[in-house]
């Protein structure tokens, strides 16, 4: 019985070398087409090497002056594009920055007028952009605030004086916008210190009507001052 058993162990070992050498082998062989492919490879690049004139020299030079070129051309693009992404980051915090101090010291300004003061603040502003303004009786005004004259063209502005978190509901848009067809108008603005409900903006869609909310006047008064 222990015979037996060294038998097959033997058996077994051998089968495990026979299968090593036989990869061995493999492998030599492999290897010693790729080391005499290699060879070859060297053989015909010295050739061709050899066998290069001045002109040929010549050509290689100046492709690879012209690859250096390139490089050195995407890599100041690369940097450029770089450089400017950064100045337009810094210009755009700069800009959000300022539009933060600006939005407080106008906001409270804005907020601290009285409505029809703010009307008036509202048609300065128009004034200032290129229209003619004439303000609307303060009360039975038709939903419309102020009237804009600019081309032969009149255009409609309804003012809210809002708090910052009051919205302007779709009815009050509604309401703009049958004021701007009985009026034959082109176009209207509805200004407010506050902002606008979603009903709201979705129905002023495909109208002639643009909603100006606090960030935008705030945008439209800054814009006023630096073109006085």
């Amino acid at each position: 019985m222990g015979r037996r058993r060294y038998s097959k162990r033997t058996s077994r070992t051998i089968s495990k070398v026979e299968w090593v050498v036989v990869i061995g082998i493999i492998l030599y062989a492999l290897s010693k087409k790729l080391l005499q492919a290699i060879h070859q490879l060297v053989l015909n690049i010295q050739y061709k090497i050899q066998s290069l004139t001045i002109m040929d020299w010549l050509l290689i030079l100046a492709i690879i002056v012209m690859l250096i070129l390139i490089i050195n051309v995407l890599s100041n693009l690369k940097n450029t594009k770089l450089k400017k992404e950064q100045e337009e980051i810094k210009e755009r915090r700069a800009a959000e920055t300022r539009m933060r101090v600006l939005k407080d010291s106008e906001y409270q300004k804005l907020i601290s007028m009285r409505p029809y003061d703010f009307e008036k603040y509202v048609a300065d502003l128009f004034t200032l952009m290129g229209y003619e303004a004439e303000l609307t009786p303060y009360s039975g005004d038709g939903g419309k605030d102020i009237i804009l004259k600019k081309d032969n063209e009149i255009s409609l502005v309804e003012c809210k004086r809002y708090n910052e978190n009051n919205k302007v509901s779709r009815p009050e848009i509604q309401k703009f916008h049958s004021a701007i067809v009985d009026m034959n108008a082109v176009e209207g603005f509805f200004v407010t210190t506050g902002y606008f409900t979603q009903p709201a903006m979705n129905y002023s869609i495909n109208k002639p009507i643009k909603l100006i909310n606090l960030p935008r006047l705030i945008e439209l008064i800054e814009e006023s001052k630096r073109n006085k």
